[in-house]
């Protein structure tokens, strides 16, 4: 029995696969099992007709439904379910038709309707070819409602109990074989609604997860960014700190290397050579901790606001370029400098991050130059906008490595020019904090050319006398006036003195702050002002200064290794003249200086 059983479930399952959907695999097994059942009741009552009543035509026709029937099975293992499907579709129509035709005494053509409709509907997928057999289907129906009218084909002669035996299995003909498929329906129905439940259940359980792993990674999200925020604000304080105490001793040496410089006309050419190193080191120094600074105020998202101010465009410019041409004395390079005649005399911009725009660029050019060469600077305008054009002549830079530039770090060598890897990528944001734009323009072997654009706003207000244009503050002097120098750091004060004492000025010093405000009283012409002294701070100082009526006229320039704009907005506001970050720059002073003490200056023949 075991045998059989599994003889028949292999019959039933023929043209199963695991890779095809559950709805087919239904499909092939309802068309096997109903093949089989018309096979085995086709054979039972097909012989059984042909026995009662001797019609050699029944029993042919028995045998070839068989066979086709067969057929029918051989095309579902053959992996070919449309037409096995299509095939038991006809030849069911077909045994309908004929045995309607000769049995149309006995067959109520209701049974023949129910039974066509059913087989139509259950092995036939749905599509053209559902539609072809029901219509096949029907017109079979059509025919043998007509037949049975007209006689058209005529019934063979049974007799009554021929008639009834024909009645009756026709009915469980059809009874059965609609049972079957009800029954299949009805447990696919059941298996699919069980298999949409488990899936439910399983989705539901993997929303779940889902929603679980989703809350564990935002939580772990959330960990990770509130470390990396610690990590990079105690990165941002280290180097801030770091950057702020470099500046310290960094400010004695600039302020030595300025001394050389400024002192090294009468030296010999070798001596003279020695001090423009020694400033162009200490020079880059400084560019690397200004960089470095204002590398950690983009990661962070707190650059300094955008500060405009009328700005004496010549005197700006002229002054950059002064400084940057002991940088290109190295390689014996000169920078010409051309700005366009119909310029406006002063234009309304942020001083501060213009220059590390220009200062940036300069820097990229002289380390690109070839020696004995010129790097051009031109400045000119148009209706809207000035630009700023450094053009130098070296190698050039390839097209692939033009779209680099302005990442980080990126950089080729490094020697005694090079610096971080930062300043085009700084000059690139700053640019754009600006509104403008910055674009290159190069070919290899004949030099490039980087060319910002900014929005123009000439300056319509009135010049006063003390910002006057001064082509060379080299030759102003400062004879009879009195500077007070309040600096904790002897070698700054030393050497600052010095600076200010080659330019006429009679110099006081001041350690702390108390005696800041007791020297004040000698009414200096100008003070100069650390910031971090001990005991009472600058700020301290200046305030006080300020709300005394017979001092706060007095011009305070508050001097600082600090950077934080809002520090220096505070100082602003609470009165100082100036604001010179550490180390000074002497020029920068000495234009401070001109603007805040010009009447009574003179000029040297």
């Amino acid at each position: 029995m075991k045998a059989i059983a599994v003889f028949i479930r292999s019959l039933t399952h023929l043209g199963r696969s695991n890779f095809y959907e559950k709805e087919l695999n239904y499909r092939i097994t309802k068309i096997n099992i109903v093949t089989l059942v018309l096979i085995v009741l086709g054979s039972i009552f097909g012989f059984t007709y042909w026995l009662y009543s001797g019609y050699l035509s029944i029993l042919i026709a028995t045998l070839l439904g068989n066979v086709l029937f067969g057929a029918v099975m051989y095309m579902n293992k053959k992996r070919k379910h449309v037409a096995a499907g299509v095939t038991l579709q006809i030849t069911i129509n077909l045994s309908t038709l004929y045995f309607g035709c000769i049995l149309s005494v006995a067959v109520d053509p209701i049974w023949l309707t129910l039974f066509l409709l059913i087989s139509c509907l259950s092995f036939i997928k749905v599509g053209a070819a559902q539609t072809y057999c029901l219509a096949i289907s029907a017109a079979t129906l059509l025919f043998l409602e007509l037949n049975r009218i007209f006689h058209i084909l005529p019934p063979m002669d049974f007799s009554p109990g021929m008639l009834s035996l024909v009645y009756y299995c026709t009915a469980f003909t059809v009874l059965t074989l609609t049972s079957i498929s009800l029954v299949n329906l009805v447990h696919y129905n059941d298996k699919l609604f069980h298999t949409i439940s488990v899936r439910n259940e399983q989705l539901s359980k993997l929303n779940q997860d889902l929603h679980d792993s989703n809350t564990r990674l935002e939580h772990q999200v959330k960990e990770r960014t509130a470390d990396l925020e610690k990590a990079v604000t105690a990165k941002n304080i280290y180097v801030r700190e770091l950057t702020h105490e470099l500046r310290t001793p960094l400010n004695a040496i600039y302020s030595i290397a300025q001394l050389k410089l400024l002192s090294g006309r009468d030296k010999a050419k070798s001596e003279q050579k020695v001090d423009e190193d020694l400033f162009v080191a200490c020079r880059n120094l400084q560019t690397l901790i200004n960089n470095t600074q204002d590398k950690c105020k983009l990661d962070t998202g707190n650059f300094d606001e955008v500060k405009k101010e009328p700005i004496l465009l010549y005197s700006w410019i002229s002054n950059v370029v002064n400084i940057y041409q002991y940088f290109a004395n190295e390689k014996r390079v000169k920078i010409e400098l051309e700005v366009q005649e119909a310029f406006p005399t002063a234009i309304v911009e942020d001083s501060i991050k213009l220059t590390k725009i220009v200062n940036n660029i300069l820097v990229n050019a002289i380390k690109f130059t070839r020696s004995n060469t010129s790097i051009f600077l031109r400045l000119y305008r148009d209706d809207t906008h000035w630009y700023i054009a450094v053009r130098d002549q070296g190698a050039g830079i390839a097209p692939d490595r033009i779209a680099t530039l302005f990442k980080e770090f990126t950089r080729t060598t490094i020697n005694f020019a090079e610096g971080s890897g930062l300043g085009l990528n700084i000059t690139h944001h700053l640019v754009r904090i600006l509104g403008g734009t910055i674009q290159v323009r190069s070919e290899m072997d004949d030099g490039t050319e980087f060319v910002v654009a900014l929005p123009l706003v000439p300056f319509t207000g009135e010049i006063k006398s003390a910002t006057v244009e001064i082509k060379e503050n080299n030759l102003i002097s400062f004879e009879g006036k009195k500077i007070l120098v309040v600096e904790d750091d002897v070698m700054t004060q030393r050497y600052l003195s010095l600076l200010l004492s080659k330019r006429g000025f009679s110099i006081m010093h001041a350690d702390n702050g108390q005696e800041a405000l007791l020297k004040a009283h000698n009414h200096p012409d100008a003070i100069i002002l650390d910031m971090s002294l001990p005991g009472k701070s600058g700020k301290d100082v200046l305030m006080e200064l300020k709300a005394n009526p017979a001092l706060r006229n007095i011009p305070v320039i508050a001097a600082s290794a600090d950077t934080d704009e809002t520090n220096i907005d505070e100082i602003m506001l609470e009165g100082a003249s100036a604001y010179m970050i550490k180390p000074i720059d002497f020029h920068i002073l000495i234009d401070v200086l001109v603007k805040n003490l010009l009447t009574g200056a003179i000029v040297k023949n």
